[in-house]
């Protein structure tokens, strides 16, 4: 049995439900991630200061900070929880998945009967639906011309995600207590620290839901100590992102594994004026899921090398649509269904 009051107490949900702009900080990484994409896309030189890897590392925090929240807020129901999660994210994927299978059919090299007969295709489909995109990226005679022939190259998130969310029950009951939170919470700092340079990108970004999991959990303390804690990550990221020093790269990599997500939790709190956009519904979900085929579509037409800016201007605006469209008509009619 959780005791959630242990875990999750008045004082926590109270500071967690004030003002926050989780939603401006959604907006800003999957615009900064569509930008990174489109510069990579294209081989264009990079024109904002927020990279891919940042972003992600933003979006596996705040997960991990928000998804634990929301399973204690649920009374540690498992089912309950599970099926919120399985409603908000699968349908809208799977959509997507099947968008790029249509959007395939279209533009592909191949007749009809090629594309439909071909194993790559079902291989994709298959694969990307049940989230091992690794296992088949592309789909047959589809942006062979572009400089990466994949359909969606940013969903390989997904897998990391959704073990992320099934691992949340297990372990919240592994730190049914104050002691054994303690303990668990201690070695994955540790594990963060000394294990960065050791393990895959996949692996790293786990790690991110971990400490966002944390502060979420320690959040009294970080709440508590804020003022300090702070100011002193910024000061430690500032030569992290400025010095690239080979000998001091496991270093900074630790230091920014644990300082990124102390900034990241701090100014979804601290910078208040930006809470605005809690009015409003956000569609960053579908945002992350749709722009990279596009992208590939506009980049396949030659509309690049056309007109740079315009083809950036144009892929947001089809993104943003499909993003509406997938909220509106998939994501939020299942979740009100969902309670």
């Amino acid at each position: 049995m959780y005791k959630k009051k242990e875990i999750l107490t008045d004082d926590i949900v109270r500071k967690v439900k004030q003002g926050n702009n989780f939603d401006f900080l959604r907006y800003l990484f999957a615009i900064s991630l569509i930008s990174f994409h489109f510069c990579v896309l294209t081989e264009h030189s990079q024109w904002w200061f927020i990279d891919g890897s940042k972003c992600v590392k933003a979006f596996f925090v705040m997960s991990g900070f928000l998804v634990t929240y929301s399973f204690l807020r649920r009374d540690c129901d498992v089912f309950s929880y599970l099926k919120k999660r399985f409603v908000r994210i699968v349908p809208a994927y799977v959509t997507c998945i099947l968008f790029c299978f249509v959007l395939g059919w279209f533009i592909t090299s191949l007749s009809t009967v090629e594309y439909l007969s071909s194993q790559k295709t079902w291989e994709y489909l298959f694969a990307n639906i049940f989230m091992l995109n690794w296992l088949a990226p592309e789909l047959p005679g589809t942006f062979q011309s572009n400089l990466i022939p994949v359909m969606d190259g940013s969903l390989w998130t997904m897998k990391q995600e959704v073990c992320f969310y099934a691992l949340v029950p297990f372990i919240l009951w592994l730190i049914k207590d104050r002691v054994w939170r303690n303990i668990l919470c201690s070695f994955i700092l540790i594990l963060c620290v000394c294990t960065y340079n050791f393990v895959n990108i996949q692996t790293q970004s786990f790690m991110y839901l971990l400490m966002g999991m944390i502060l979420l959990l320690y959040l009294d303390v970080f709440w508590q100590w804020q003022k300090i804690l702070i100011p002193l990550a910024i000061l430690l990221l500032i030569p992290v992102y400025i010095i690239e020093i080979p000998i001091a790269s496991n270093l900074c990599h630790a230091v920014e594994s644990l300082c990124f997500p102390v900034i990241l939790i701090g100014a979804a709190y601290k910078l208040k004026p930006l809470n605005v956009f809690r009015k409003y519904d956000n569609v960053t979900y579908g945002l992350y899921l749709y722009h990279f085929p596009v992208m590939q579509t506009l980049i396949h037409y030659g509309l690049a090398e056309r007109n740079m800016v315009q083809c950036f201007v144009i892929t947001l605006s089809i993104t943003l649509v499909l993003a509406c469209a997938s909220w509106y008509i998939i994501e939020k009619p299942l979740m009100y269904k969902a309670g």
